[in-house]
């Protein structure tokens, strides 16, 4: 994607959360060790019949794929966040939660794992907080402009002396001769 300015060779160097596995997750790897374990260990005289494993493999896949569509389904709502702005809780090496927030640019997906770009840097989508409505940033930003001009303002009426004793109305508070 040379042809556009897209540069997603800093994607590799982005930190990857690490995903924290407690011991009632079981992977594909430790699913298959354990039934090999079952198999080897099985009482010889009573065998378990192979309706009982083909119906634990087959629930197994059933879990495996409903896995897959979790992770496609992410990925997919994180490929809608083009144009947005969010806001991330991206942690440090000391476990330090900061947010970084600002417009995603563009969402790339390396190695099953989508990351947004944001400013110049790429940020799994993981760390993903908030998306916060353009519209909403442009009411927060006009109201905080009205309310920076507003301090100096009148009510736009008012009265007051003039220097040589008359008495005058002026607008926005100044005074009239």
């Amino acid at each position: 994607m040379a042809g556009i300015g897209i540069d997603t060779s800093k994607v590799a160097t982005a930190t990857t959360p690490q995903t924290e596995k407690n011991g009632s997750q079981l992977d594909k790897d430790a699913f298959l060790k354990l039934l090999v374990t079952q198999m080897q260990y099985q009482d010889p005289l009573e065998p378990t019949s192979n309706t009982e494993y083909m119906a634990q493999l087959a629930q197994f896949s059933v879990v495996e794929e409903l896995q897959n569509l979790s992770t496609s389904m992410t990925n997919s709502q994180s490929l809608n966040l083009t144009g947005q702005y969010v806001i991330l809780n991206v942690p440090d090496s000391a476990g330090n939660v900061k947010q970084v927030s600002g417009l995603v640019d563009y969402v790339t997906l390396k190695d099953g794992t989508t990351y947004l770009h944001i400013g110049e840097e790429y940020y799994p989508s993981q760390y993903l907080d908030s998306v916060v409505s353009i519209d909403y940033l442009e009411h927060l930003i006009n109201n905080a402009n009205q309310d920076a001009a507003g301090n100096g303002e009148g009510t736009g009426e008012g009265e007051g002396n003039g220097e040589n004793g008359g008495n005058g109305e002026g607008t926005d508070g100044a005074e009239g001769e």
